[in-house]
């Protein structure tokens, strides 16, 4: 085959090593000691990867060559990115590709090399010159990534941020700040969903910092009140590794490392934020068939304060459309046997219209922010939604993506990735949005800040997530699971029923997504987290360590053949006739099925065939009521026959296959696979942590309100459920419809966190509220209600209102608490004391009151006072055990506030079971 003359002229051999009628292959060479004006040859390499790049698209002009630039060992520092665009494209036939040489580690470096000349500032602290303006965020010292000086001082063993102090930016701190303008303050979001991150712009006349959000969350830029610290600040660099550059004066100040010898040592910054970019023009004009292998790619800049954010559709998270590696409208562009070492943000980014690239076999360490982000854009989304602006009603039902400015049918294969989010926290090993059928296959991923994989939203379904090896995920932050997905897909956000709801669930998640043969492992809930939403999805075949499966909403959900260990299934606020399926999965817990506001006979899910064990204990759940109802009918409590030890005894087992003569297999289930999880040499999973954590009875205790039910958040079960990230307010576990609380405007699942302005934390600071109010009375609740605060004005019943002995009562020391006592509109609980002079205390707006207690043998005399005067002894003893017995009883009181109080006086017991109020 004849050269081009522009080949020629650059004075390049064609290697013959393909047969006379296909593409011939031509290699060339880039060394760090090579020349720019040379051949290209091995014995004459180029100096530069940009002149190879000449050299190959000259020689492509006729699209029939193969090139191979080998890159040579060394450490190469990119002045600018290396840009790769449609003229650098290859062909099926005759590829692209930029490799390292066997054997040799070449590395791509988006920083500098100083020189410096250290001489002592103060201390340990030593100073050197190094030139003004320089534009980086990061030091590398010998490669090893340094600490910005920052508030608290960075500690290995604090799993958030490093280490936290509420006092980071507190005015007495920012007083002793020369200049605080170079303050940078990252923190968690106060739901603890991710991170937010500012700058400090300031200082307001009352000493606080003047923030400056950079919009890295998709839920609000609220700050966690405890979890935040402070960086790049002169006065903080007070410990080995910690540095600061003063740009305007041009001074590198570093506290060396122990054992650092500084006059010997490498000193590298980190400036730029992509190392590669590829672009084609348009999807019409993409860069096709190009490979890069072998790199190690390090030393980009941090994009977390430099970048603007994009918030995602409905999902939490906000992005910046970047990476050390960046793709944008590509085809068969594959990124294999490299490794991403400390990056500052990224590490590859597939942006919009990409298709078949493959990321392969690399080495994910250490990263800014994700490792692997796929990321369509937004003009594909019909009728998008975002948290600021929710679509109520449709205009587009038309299924599938708008535009073609989205990945599709990219691979992301055999990958060690770990320790991701150094700096951003809404980020995962995988990160997948706007996108449709992303394969994510054979990775071992572990140990970030988040999710390890994430999938933002619906749009537009087909994933396949197989053998992949997950866990020591959620590290830094709450309410997630290793495996998370969202689906605020247009359906979800609709003032719809839901079987309209259901007839538009698929218009996003148009392909089943396939969750299949992972091994998961996490310290928390649900190793598999489907929230919001998440619909069309097949979970099977996995093996689920230490958690369960969370299905929130959505539609078409089938969970089968899956072992669960210590885990179980978690169903949280579920649609009418959603579809789902649970089925031939084994689970090894004593706590099978956890449900928050589901109503199963509405829901009509198909539970059954499914085993349990507890290593010969109860099982919960698996009852006559339950199997009553159509659950679980065919399924069986037996030991599943494990081979090898028991996971009861043996924490850190990982082979699961159960025996020939296993019952399991008789109800359907088939063996999993116990080998192909993650990549060949990776670490494991760490042991199982049986936990025996059970809900504290007092928090957990429904009290009635109104005719509904209400309780704390007693559990991360139900503050997931109703998607806040703390504890505070009464949560209402159900509210009839018959009820006076359902016609006064409250629903099953809201929280209320105020009442006439003032913040309700727990049950008495709503009740002592309550309590005081005036029957007839009018009162403004504010409410969480389906991730959006509301307003509810309710009218206070006049007449007679039941109260539980724990709605407000002040006690004092020696009562105690014990659960399953009693029954009737009480629910079935006391409160006692043995202790003589124990007292509990009630204040109420109404003219009459019925003290509830127990008479028995064992009790003895009380003395009651109102609104301080004593109302003399009162015989609580009886032959025969009473409870919810009238004990004392007032009427005819003027209308108004008044307090009653209850003495122990004699006896062993004095109980207390609830009020009658007279409002």
């Amino acid at each position: 085959m004849a050269l081009t003359t522009a080949a020629l002229a650059a004075g390049l051999v064609l290697l013959p090593t393909a047969p006379a009628d296909a593409s011939a292959s031509v290699r060339l060479y880039v060394s760090p000691v090579g020349n720019d004006q040379a051949q290209g040859t091995v014995n004459h390499p180029f100096r530069t990867i940009e002149r190879a790049q000449r050299a190959v698209r000259a020689l492509t002009l006729t699209k029939r060559v193969a090139v191979q630039v080998v890159v040579r060992g060394g450490t190469y520092h990119l002045p600018r990115t290396l840009t790769f665009g449609p003229q650098d494209s290859g062909t099926a036939a005759a590829p692209v590709s930029y490799t390292a040489a066997p054997g040799e580690k070449v590395v791509l470096s988006g920083g500098r090399v100083l020189k410096p000349r250290w001489r002592t500032h103060s201390g340990d602290v030593k100073v050197a010159d190094i030139g003004t303006g320089l534009a980086f965020d990061e030091l590398f010292l010998d490669g090893e990534r340094q600490v910005l000086a920052r508030y608290p001082n960075y500690d290995p063993s604090q799993a958030i941020l490093g280490g936290t102090a509420a006092d980071a930016i507190s005015p007495a701190r920012v007083a002793t700040w020369k200049n605080p303008t170079t303050a940078l303050v990252r923190a968690l979001h106060q739901h603890m969903w991710g991170g937010n991150s500012f700058r400090v712009t300031g200082v307001n006349e009352d000493g606080t910092a003047k923030l400056d959000w950079v919009g890295d969350n998709n839920r609000g830029s609220g700050m966690h009140g405890s979890y935040l610290m402070v960086e790049n600040v002169f006065e903080e660099l007070d410990a080995p590794g910690e540095w600061f550059y003063d740009k305007d004066a041009g001074k590198l100040y570093l506290y060396a490392p122990e054992g650092a010898d500084l006059s010997t040592s490498r000193i590298e910054t980190a400036e730029r934020e992509e190392l590669i970019r590829v672009q084609g023009e348009s999807p019409e004009r993409p860069v096709r068939h190009l490979t890069f292998s072998g790199f190690t790619f390090t030393q980009t800049h941090r994009t977390l304060f430099t970048r603007p954010y994009e918030k995602l559709q409905l999902g939490d998270w906000a992005i910046a459309r970047t990476g050390a590696a960046y793709l944008k409208n590509t085809e068969h562009v594959d990124i294999r046997n490299s490794r991403f070492d400390q990056v500052g943000g990224n590490a590859v980014f597939l942006d919009g219209y990409n298709r078949h690239d493959v990321v392969s076999d690399n080495e994910f360490s250490h990263s800014g922010a994700s490792d692997v982000a796929v990321i369509g854009n937004p003009d594909a989304v019909r009728d998008p939604s975002t948290w600021d602006d929710f679509r109520r009603t449709l205009t587009d039902t038309t299924p599938g993506p708008k535009s073609e400015n989205y990945p599709r049918d990219i691979r992301i294969s055999d990958n060690w990735m770990h320790d991701n989010g150094q700096f951003e926290k809404q980020t995962s090993g995988v990160q997948i949005s706007m996108s449709r059928r992303i394969t994510v296959s054979g990775n071992t991923i572990h140990d970030g800040p988040r999710a390890c994989v994430d999938v933002n939203d619906g749009t537009w379904g087909g994933h396949v997530i197989e053998n992949n090896d997950i866990f020591n995920c959620v590290k830094e932050t709450s309410d997630h699971g290793p495996f998370n997905a969202w689906g605020r897909d247009r359906f979800w956000p609709l003032d719809a029923d839901d079987a309209t709801k259901k007839s538009y669930a698929k218009l996003d998640a148009m392909e089943t997504t396939v969750i299949r043969h992972n091994r998961i492992w996490h310290s928390s809930q649900w190793d598999i987290d489907l929230d919001d939403g998440s619909s069309n999805y097949l979970i099977e075949d996995n093996l689920l360590l230490n958690g369960g499966v969370k299905l929130r909403e959505g539609f078409y959900r089938t969970v089968r053949n899956n072992i669960f260990v210590n885990g179980g299934g978690h169903f949280h606020v579920w649609y009418a006739d959603n579809g789902d399926v649970v089925e031939k999965n084994v689970f090894v817990t004593d706590d099978p099925y956890d449900l928050i506001s589901v109503d199963l006979a509405k829901s009509k899910p198909l539970i059954d065939r499914n085993l349990f064990w507890n290593n010969g204990k109860p099982v919960a759940d698996i009852n006559e009521s339950w199997r009553a109802a159509g659950l679980d009918v065919n399924s069986l409590v037996a030991d599943p026959l494990f081979t090898g030890t028991s996971p009861f005894s043996d924490l850190g087992k990982l082979d699961y296959t159960v025996q020939d003569d296993s019952p399991a297999l008789q109800l359907g289930f088939q063996n999993i696979s116990m080998t192909g999880f993650g990549r060949q040499g990776a670490p494991t999973p760490p042991p199982l942590q049986w936990r025996v954590v059970p809900p504290d009875p007092y928090k957990a205790l429904p009290e009635p309100l109104l005719g509904a039910r209400a309780t704390q958040i007693y559990s991360d079960e139900i503050k997931s459920a109703v998607a806040l990230g703390d504890y505070d307010g009464l949560y209402l576990k159900s509210v009839p419809d018959t009820s006076h609380a359902y016609a006064q405007g409250l629903r099953t699942n809201d929280v209320i966190r105020q009442i006439n302005g003032q913040e309700v934390t727990d049950r008495n600071s709503f009740w002592t509220a309550y309590n005081r109010l005036p029957g007839g009375s009018t009162f403004t609740l504010g409410v969480w209600r389906n991730q959006a605060a509301v307003e509810v004005t309710l009218a206070k019943p006049s007449g007679v209102e039941v109260i539980n002995n724990t709605s407000g009562v002040a006690y004092s020391e020696g009562w105690g608490f014990s659960p399953n006592r009693g029954a009737g509109d009480l629910v079935d609980d006391v409160q006692y004391t043995t202790t003589d002079g124990a007292s509990a205390s009630l204040t109420f707006h109404g003219t009459g009151i019925t003290v509830l207690g127990e008479k028995y043998s064992d009790q003895g005399d009380v003395e009651v006072f109102l609104d301080g005067v004593s109302q003399g002894l009162v015989d609580t003893t009886s032959a025969e055990r009473q409870v919810q017995q009238a004990i004392f009883t007032v009427e005819g009181l003027p209308r108004g506030e008044h307090t009653v109080q209850i003495v122990k006086r004699s006896g062993v017991y004095a109980t207390l079971d609830g009020f009658t109020l007279h409002t």
